[in-house]
């Protein structure tokens, strides 16, 4: 959990920077994601109360916004200065997919959390979802 927490602290993409409009794109699907996993960090941490709504709220915005993440990365585009896509991604697309998926699913599975263990068990596997692929396909 500690590890996702870092996770999120370096993630610091601003909101649709880029003047490209597939990178804009991509970072504001992005950016919503990681913004409803801040929400559900602190509880996940104990740092908040534990809020069941609140947290199947955001799970199921990321759910929601993974699934748009193939489609937000079709066009290969990455000159952008603020584009933060490894070629590697499209050279991969069939993994890329794969991991996407694997986000959304995660993100499913904590949409009916309904305790805080429930929440921890979920928060995990969605974590590191984002990191197995940010780790291979984000600069």
């Amino acid at each position: 959990m500690l590890a996702a927490a870092l996770l999120l602290g370096a993630a610091t993409t601003a909101f649709a920077s880029a003047q490209d409009p597939d990178v804009r794109a991509r970072q504001e699907v992005m950016g919503l994601i990681r913004s409803n996993i801040k929400k559900i960090a602190p509880l996940a941490q104990g740092k908040a109360d534990f809020d069941a709504a609140a947290a199947q709220a955001a799970f199921a915005k990321i759910a929601e916004k993974a699934a748009m993440v193939p489609g937000v990365f079709e066009t290969r585009s990455n000159t952008d200065p603020e584009a933060e896509a490894k070629d590697a991604l499209w050279d991969n697309w069939d993994d890329f997919g794969s991991k996407a998926a694997a986000l959304q699913k995660a993100a499913e599975a904590g949409a009916n959390v309904d305790s805080l263990e429930g929440l921890q068990a979920a928060f995990g596997p969605m974590a590191g979802a984002c990191k197995s692929c940010h780790t291979e396909y984000k600069e």
